[in-house]
C-alpha cells in the first residue's frame, strides 16, 4: 500500500480496503451488468472484441485496450479494472458470471441503477489509485500549491485547457528532471531485465526488429542480480525526488482548473458536513519503461499510438544504449527521443512547417500531457526539424527515411507514468455503508466505456450514453457510440427493416460528427464517419430502388451530397494518417485502406482525376510497405545470375512473345545458406502458428501455407541482412537488366524510380495434405499479382531429381504458353534459381501432387523517381489494376468509364479490355436504341483487343464468340442486319473464337488450372449460331458434343445441365428437319 500523504491537519486518515472488499465490489458490478433489463427489440450485436466489422475495415478504433499482466496485477486502467476479474468468466449471451464464493450464495438479481453502477465505478477507481504502484508515493498535499523547482523555463502549448473539447496544454520543462546517473541506472536496469527475460525464453529480445519491450517499474525494483543499476537504488531516489518536487507540482500548476483538483463531490448532500475530507492528491497508477529499435528494420514508435488511461501522462526520456553519441556520417546527427502528439497536427497537415512532435528530448527530460490526447513515443534524429517533410503530396519523404534510419541505429528507452487523483479519505464506512468520493468525470467516463464493452445491444448504448453525460467534452464517448451503431448494422444477425437500419446509421453519423467536432485531429473518427455515411448511402440507394416513402424522401442529389461528405471525411482521415506515417508513428496499412476507399468514393462521384490522385498515394504506400531494402545504385553489384527468356510461339502466326525470365548457370539468386536460413525461419513461424492463418492473402486452400517475409525478417536481423543483400546485389540488377533489354514496341521499360519490395511471401505447398482433403494437389488458381514484377525463387528440389524428400508436380503455369505445343508449366532450373515475370502475366500455381514444395515470391514495385524528365507515371500498372477492381463497386455507367481510364493508364494489360467488353455486352438486350447498338459493337471490339493482347486467354475468346453471337441476334431483331459483317465472316469468327476457347480451356484443365469456362455452353452456342446461319449439319455436329462434355464433368444431374440438354434436343430436331427440307449448300463450309 502506498504511503499516505498528510491531510490539511497533518493527520493520516486513510481507510484501507481489504482484497475481499475489492472482490465484492467487482462482483457487485458484474451482478448489476447481469441484471440489466433488455429493452432491445433486436438481436444483441456482437462484442467489440469479436466484431465482424473489423473483417472488412482494418482502419479501426482501438478495440483491444488491454494491457499486459503486469498492469492488470497492479490494477492499471485496463479492460478488467481489478485482479478479482480473474475469477470472472463470460457466459453465453454476453452476460457475466462471477465464480467467487460470495456470489454462489447470492442468487438474487439486483435492480439496475445508474447510481449503483457509478458507485461501483467510483470504488474501483479508488481501489486502483490506492493499490497501484505502491513503490511510488502519492503527492504530498502541503506541496500541492508549490511551483515546479529546478526545471528552468516551462513551455505550455496546445491552447487552453480542454481546448476544442479534446486536448489540453502539455508541460515541457526545459531542463531534465532526472540526473544523468539516474537515467543511466534506470536504462541499464531495464536493459538487463529484457536480456534476462529473452534468455529465459520469455520474449523481450533486444534483437527483435520493430518490437516494443515493456517492463513495469516494480519488476525492475524486485529483479534479482544483474549488477550495475539493477540493484542500485539511486535512480529510485532520484525519481522520488523528481516526483515530489517537479512532476506533481508541474501537473498541478499546468492544469490548475482541471476538475480533478476541485473539492470532492460526495455521494449525497448529507456527507457535506464531513469537513475532514481533504483535497484530491495526484498518484501513480502505472509506471513502465519502454524500449524499441536498435536493429535493421526497427520501427520508430516506442509505444503504441493510442490514448492512455488515467488523467495525466508523464513521459521521461531515458536516452539510448549509446548515450545518444552515435553520429550519422551523412547528416552528423545523433539519435534522440520525442513525443508525437496528434493534437499538434495543423489544419492542413503540412509537414514542411512545424512538426507535430515535442522534442527532440534530452535524456531525463520530461513531457506531461493529459491522458485524453493520443500520443506515441518515437525515436528521431537530432536534426529532425531541419529535414524536409515532403508536404502533403507524398509520405515517402526525407523526414520519414531519416527517422526510420535513426530507429535502426540504437535502442532507445523511455519511462511512462500514468497519473490520476484520489482523496486520502476516499472511502468511509458510515452505518455499515461504504461511501466514496466522486472521481473526476474523465475517470468515470473512461471506466464506463470499458465496462460497456462487456455488454450487448441497448445495455452497451446506455453505458456509453451515461459516459457521455458525465463528460460532455470527451470525444471518445461519441466515437464509441457511433462505432457501436455501425457495428450493429454490420452484424449479419441484426434483423431490422430498412427504416430502422437508416435510423441507426443516422445516429452513428450524428455521434461521429460530434466526435469530429470535439477532436478534429483524430484520423479514426473521420474514417468511421466516412464509413457511417457510406452505410447511409447504401440505405438510401436501397430506398430509391424500393421507392421513397413519406418518411424518407431520397433523391439522387441526396446521395451525391452524402458521397461528397464521405469523400471529405476520407480525405481528412488520409491527411491526418499521413502525418503519422511520415514520422514513422504508424505503418501504411490503415492509410492504404483509407486511400483505396477515397479513390472508390471519388469514382462513384465521377471525379476520376481526384480518384487517380488518391490511387497514386495508395500505390506510394505500397512502395514503402516493406522493411526490406530498396534499390540503391551505389551498391557494388556482384556477378548477377544469367538468364534465358521463356517464350510463347503462337501456332497461328508463328509470333514469339516473351513470357518470363528464367535464371540459369552457376550463379543462383539464393545461395544454399540463404535457403537454409529462410526455411528454418519459416518452419519456426509455422510451428508457432499451429495451423492458424499467417498470411494477409485470401486465396487459402487446404495444403497451402504462407508467411510474409517481412514478418520473418522482423524477428531475425540476420535473415533481413541476407535478404537485403540478395535484393541489392542480384534481384534488382537482374530485373532491371532483363526487362530493359526486352523493351518492346509498347515502350514498356522498368520505372525510373528505385525498385523496391511491395510484398513477399514464403509459400509452402503440401501436396499430401491437399490430396487428403480431396483436392488434386496444393495449388493456386489463375490470377494476376500486385505490383510490377514477380520473382519466384525455388527453395527445394523436385522428387524426380533424386531427392526422396522433394515434391511431385508443382511449378508455375503460364497461361500465355498454352498457345503453342511446348510445356506450359515451368519450374526454376534448381533450388535458389528464379522465374521472373510481369505481374500482369496471368499465371497459376500448378498442383503439387505429393511432398512439400517451398518457394519465395517477391512482388516488386518502384518508388517515385526523385527527378523525372519525362513525367513518368510510376504506378500506371497499379492504377489500372485498382480501377478495374474498384469498378466492381460502381454503377454500370461509371464502371465503363473507370475501365476506359484503366485502359489509358496500362494499354498492355489484357484484363482491362476483357472486362470492358464483358460489361458492355451485359447491358439491356431489350433496349433498341442506337446507343445500345454502339455499346454492343464496342464490346465486341474490346474483346477482340483482349485476345490480341493475350491470345491465350480462354475467357476472352469464349466471351468474344458469345458477343459476336449476341450481336447477330440483336441486329436481326432490331432490323440492323445490314450493319453486320458478311455471314461467312461472322460464322468463321464465332467458330474460331469458341473453338479456340475450348482448346485453351482443355489445356488449362489438364494442368489443373482451369478458368471455369462452361465448355458445353460453348458447343451449344456454336450449334445455335450455325443453325441461325442455316449450316444445319455443322450445327448438329456441335450440338452432339454437349451431352458428352456434361457427362465428363459429372454435372448430368444438375438442373442447368438438364435444361441445357432439353434445349440441345429441341435445337437438334429443328436442324434435322430443316436439313431434310433444304438441299442448297450452307453459307459456311
Amino acid at each position: 500500500m502506498k504511503s499516505c500523504p498528510m491531510n490539511a491537519t497533518g493527520i493520516s486518515d486513510r481507510r484501507s480496503l481489504s482484497v475481499t472488499t475489492m472482490a465484492s465490489l467487482v462482483s457487485q458490478l458484474l451482478l448489476l451488468l447481469c441484471a440489466t433489463p433488455r429493452y432491445s427489440s433486436f438481436a444483441p450485436v456482437i462484442l467489440f472484441d469479436g466484431s465482424s466489422f473489423f473483417s472488412s475495415r482494418r482502419h479501426r478504433v482501438d478495440r483491444h485496450r488491454c494491457y499486459d499482466d503486469d498492469d492488470v496485477g497492479r490494477g492499471t486502467r485496463s479492460f478488467l479494472p481489478s485482479p478479482s476479474f480473474a475469477a470472472t468468466t463470460v457466459v453465453e449471451g454476453g452476460s457475466f458470471e462471477s465464480k467467487s464464493s460470495s456470489d454462489d450464495d447470492n442468487d438474487a438479481r439486483r435492480e439496475f441503477s445508474y447510481a449503483a453502477m457509478l458507485k461501483a465505478v467510483d470504488e474501483s477507481h479508488y481501489d486502483e489509485a490506492e493499490r497501484s504502484c505502491p513503490y511510488l508515493d502519492s503527492e504530498l498535499l502541503y506541496d500541492a500549491t508549490a511551483q515546479p523547482r529546478g526545471t528552468g523555463d516551462e513551455t505550455m502549448r496546445g491552447g487552453s485547457p480542454r481546448a476544442a473539447g479534446y486536448g489540453s496544454p502539455y508541460s515541457f520543462p526545459a531542463a531534465p528532471v532526472l540526473s544523468d546517473d539516474a537515467v543511466r541506472g534506470l536504462r541499464w536496469a531495464a536493459r538487463s531485465y529484457f536480456m534476462e527475460r529473452a534468455a529465459d525464453g520469455g520474449g523481450g529480445d533486444v534483437n527483435h526488429v520493430g518490437s516494443i519491450d515493456r517492463v513495469s517499474l516494480g519488476d525492475l525494483l524486485v529483479m534479482d542480480g544483474g549488477g550495475g543499476g539493477t540493484t542500485d537504488p539511486k535512480w529510485k531516489e532520484s525519481l522520488d525526488v523528481a516526483m515530489m518536487h517537479i512532476v506533481y507540482p508541474s501537473v498541478r500548476s499546468g492544469w490548475p482548473n482541471h476538475d480533478a483538483f476541485s473539492l470532492p463531490k460526495y455521494p449525497t448532500p448529507d456527507d457535506r458536513h464531513d469537513a475532514s475530507r481533504g483535497h484530491p492528491v495526484l498518484t501513480v497508477t502505472s509506471a513502465s519503461v519502454f524500449a524499441a529499435g536498435g536493429v535493421p528494420g526497427a520501427k520508430a514508435a516506442m509505444t503504441t499510438f493510442e490514448r492512455d488511461p488515467g488523467l495525466f501522462v508523464v513521459h521521461i526520456d531515458l536516452g539510448n544504449d549509446d548515450d545518444n553519441r552515435i553520429e550519422d556520417d551523412a547528416d552528423n546527427s545523433s539519435v534522440m527521443g520525442a513525443l508525437y502528439m496528434e493534437s499538434l497536427v495543423d489544419g492542413e497537415c503540412e509537414m514542411n512547417s512545424k512538426l507535430p512532435i515535442v522534442g527532440p528530448l534530452l535524456p531525463g527530460q520530461m513531457v506531461v500531457h493529459q491522458s485524453m490526447q493520443r500520443t506515441a513515443a518515437i525515436t528521431v534524429p537530432s536534426n529532425v526539424h531541419d529535414l524536409k517533410g515532403g508536404g502533403r503530396s507524398t509520405v515517402d519523404c526525407s523526414s520519414r527515411t531519416h527517422i526510420l534510419k535513426a530507429a535502426e541505429r540504437t535502442r532507445h528507452y523511455a519511462l511512462r507514468l500514468i497519473l490520476t487523483t484520489m482523496n486520502c479519505n476516499g472511502i468511509d464506512v458510515i452505518d455499515g455503508v461504504r461511501k466514496v468520493n466522486t472521481p473526476p468525470a474523465e475517470e468515470r467516463s473512461y471506466r464506463l466505456r470499458n465496462y460497456a464493452r462487456f455488454c450487448r445491444g441497448e445495455d452497451r448504448v446506455r453505458y456509453l450514453t451515461l459516459a457521455g453525460l458525465l463528460d460532455l467534452d470527451d470525444y471518445e464517448n461519441h466515437l464509441w457510440l457511433g462505432f457501436d451503431y455501425i457495428a450493429r448494422i454490420d452484424n449479419p444477425d441484426y434483423r431490422c427493416d430498412l427504416h430502422q437500419r437508416l435510423s441507426d446509421v443516422n445516429r452513428a453519423v450524428f455521434h461521429l460528427e460530434k466526435s469530429a467536432a470535439l477532436c478534429p485531429t483524430d484520423s479514426r473518427i473521420h474514417f468511421q464517419l466516412a464509413t457511417a455515411i457510406g452505410a447511409k448511402v447504401d440505405c438510401e440507394e436501397r430506398l430509391m430502388l424500393e421507392g421513397s416513402d413519406d418518411q424518407y424522401h431520397v433523391t439522387r442529389s441526396n446521395i451525391t451530397r452524402d458521397l461528397t461528405r464521405m469523400a471529405q471525411a476520407l480525405e481528412r482521415s488520409a491527411e491526418l494518417e499521413s502525418a503519422a506515417v511520415k514520422l514513422g508513428v504508424n505503418g501504411i496499412e490503415d492509410l492504404a485502406i483509407c486511400l483505396n476507399a477515397l479513390a472508390s468514393t471519388r469514382c462513384k462521384l465521377g471525379e476520376f482525376d481526384k480518384a487517380l490522385a488518391a490511387l497514386d498515394r495508395w500505390a506510394e504506400c505500397g512502395s514503402i510497405r516493406s522493411i526490406l531494402a530498396s534499390e540503391d545504385a551505389s551498391v557494388d553489384m556482384r556477378k548477377t545470375p544469367s538468364y534465358d527468356w521463356i517464350q510463347a510461339t503462337d501456332k497461328k502466326d508463328g509470333q514469339k512473345r516473351n513470357v518470363a525470365v528464367k535464371t540459369v548457370g552457376d550463379v543462383p539468386v539464393f545461395e544454399p545458406e540463404d535457403i537454409a536460413l529462410l526455411r528454418a525461419a519459416a518452419d519456426k513461424r509455422f510451428a508457432l502458428a499451429a495451423g492458424t492463418q499467417t498470411s494477409r492473402y485470401t486465396m487459402q486452400y487446404e495444403g497451402n501455407s504462407e508467411v510474409h517475409l517481412d514478418d520473418l525478417c522482423a524477428g531475425d536481423p540476420v535473415l533481413k541482412s541476407r535478404m537485403d543483400r540478395v535484393l541489392q546485389e542480384k534481384v534488382y540488377p537482374l530485373v532491371r537488366s532483363a526487362f530493359a533489354e526486352a523493351k518492346g514496341a509498347d515502350d514498356d521499360e522498368p520505372p525510373l524510380g528505385p525498385l523496391c519490395v511491395y510484398d513477399s511471401i514464403f509459400v509452402r505447398y503440401n501436396g499430401d495434405k491437399a490430396k487428403a482433403a480431396g483436392r488434386r494437389g496444393a495449388s493456386q488458381p489463375l490470377h494476376q499479382d500486385g505490383g510490377i514484377y514477380s520473382v519466384n525463387i525455388a527453395l527445394n528440389n523436385a522428387r524426380e531429381e533424386g531427392n526422396e524428400h522433394g515434391f511431385s508436380g508443382g511449378g508455375t503455369f503460364f497461361e500465355a504458353l498454352t498457345v503453342g505445343d511446348g510445356e506450359n508449366i515451368q519450374l526454376p532450373s534448381a533450388p535458389g534459381h528464379a522465374i521472373i515475370h510481369k505481374t500482369t502475366q496471368r499465371h497459376a500455381g500448378a498442383p503439387t501432387t505429393s511432398g512439400v514444395r517451398d518457394i519465395l515470391v517477391i512482388f516488386l514495385t518502384a518508388r517515385r523517381a526523385v527527378i523525372s524528365d519525362n513525367n513518368e507515371n510510376t504506378w500506371r500498372i497499379e492504377r489500372a489494376m485498382r480501377l478495374q477492381s474498384i469498378g466492381k463497386e460502381l454503377d454500370r455507367d461509371k464502371l465503363i468509364l473507370s475501365l476506359r481510364l484503366a485502359r489509358e493508364n496500362d494499354p498492355t494489360n489484357s484484363e482491362v479490355p476483357y472486362w470492358h467488353g464483358v460489361h458492355l455486352i451485359q447491358g439491356d438486350m431489350n433496349e433498341e436504341s442506337d446507343d445500345r447498338w454502339t455499346e454492343i459493337t464496342q464490346g465486341v471490339e474490346s474483346l477482340k483487343l483482349s485476345t490480341l493482347l493475350n491470345p491465350a486467354d480462354a475467357r476472352a475468346h469464349y466471351h468474344l464468340g458469345m458477343a459476336i453471337s449476341a450481336r447477330h441476334k440483336y441486329a436481326m431483331r432490331t432490323k440492323r442486319a445490314h450493319l453486320l459483317p458478311p455471314a461467312k465472316e461472322a460464322g468463321e469468327s464465332v467458330i474460331d473464337a469458341l473453338e479456340t476457347a475450348i482448346r485453351l480451356e482443355r489445356k488449362c484443365t489438364e494442368a489443373g488450372c482451369e478458368n471455369g469456362i462452361n465448355i458445353s455452353a460453348a458447343y451449344l452456342a456454336l450449334g445455335d449460331f450455325m443453325a441461325r446461319l442455316k449450316s444445319y449439319d455443322r450445327a448438329i455436329t456441335y450440338l452432339n458434343q454437349v451431352e458428352g462434355i456434361i457427362g465428363e464433368t459429372g454435372d448430368m444431374d444438375k438442373r442447368w445441365a438438364q435444361s441445357m440438354l432439353e434445349e440441345v434436343l429441341s435445337l437438334t430436331e429443328y436442324c434435322k428437319r430443316e436439313a431434310a427440307n433444304k438441299m442448297e449448300p450452307s453459307l459456311v463450309r
